[in-house]
């Protein structure tokens, strides 16, 4: 069994890309992140920098050293905790950043176990044989409207409180992330999906089955993706980022 990834990370229509992707994949083992720094907080491009590349620091490291407990649930939430020190140490010593923070989406498997763990409204997606299984829960006010019954869970895209987030990393407190996991065995035709919200906010979770169903490698569904979202959006659109991973025979 083998994971091959490929990734997007574009300005879109605003000034500043402060999105931010990252992984390391070795063959049926990888840990992925993505994070969308907060667009009215000056310095996120910086904290959601620094989060993503400190999760891949503290995976490679605790990887080199034990194996079996870079992939346990309580390990990746410390890769993650790890993150929020770090930007915050930074934001400490960088007051003109004082107020930057991000989200974060991090998905880490051995190719038997993974684990999915996440802070704000940057989503990880599951697909196994052809259909989603699995996505990540936001924490924005919207989600609250859906859980309410307010809203429907597609409706999130156009709600006025879209992008009014519940819990963020890097803020002067730390909420754990949700964490997730499956021990179902990652098995060929799988597919993840880990993207910002201005990613998901222009390709729906349909249309993402579809280009996986009609795509040879993850490229190809990345470009149908891409294609999709370009086809949508005005020019002013946020920044958008996303890692789509395939599962293969070896």
């Amino acid at each position: 069994m083998k994971i091959t990834v490929a990734s997007i990370c574009k300005q879109g229509g605003r000034e500043y890309n402060q999105d931010f992707v990252a992984g390391t994949v070795l063959e049926n083992e990888a840990c992925l992140v993505v994070c969308d720094g907060l667009g009215s907080y000056v310095g996120s491009e910086v904290a959601s920098r620094l989060c993503a590349t400190k999760i891949i620091d503290a995976f490679e490291k605790t990887h080199a050293q034990s194996h079996d407990r870079a992939f346990l649930p309580e390990t990746v939430q410390s890769y993650v905790l790890s993150a929020h020190n770090y930007v915050a140490d930074y934001k400490e010593n960088n007051p003109e950043i004082k107020s930057s923070c991000t989200t974060v989406a991090c998905f880490v498997t051995d190719g038997n176990t993974s684990v999915m763990s996440h802070i704000g409204d940057t989503r990880i997606y599951l697909f196994r044989k052809g259909k989603l299984v699995f996505q990540t829960r936001d924490h924005s006010l919207s989600q609250v409207a859906v859980e309410m019954g307010q809203i429907s869970l597609r409706d999130i895209r156009t709600h006025k409180d879209q992008n009014k987030l519940t819990r963020v990393l890097g803020n002067d407190y730390y909420i754990e992330p949700d964490c997730e996991v499956t021990h179902d065995a990652l098995a060929a035709g799988d597919a993840i999906i880990l993207c910002t919200d201005g990613f998901w906010e222009y390709v729906f979770e349909e249309e993402m089955e579809q280009d996986i169903a009609d795509s040879a490698t993850p490229e190809e569904a990345l470009i149908r993706m891409e294609t999709r979202l370009l086809s949508r959006v005005n020019k002013f659109n946020d920044n958008y980022s996303a890692i789509v991973a395939f599962v293969s025979k070896n």
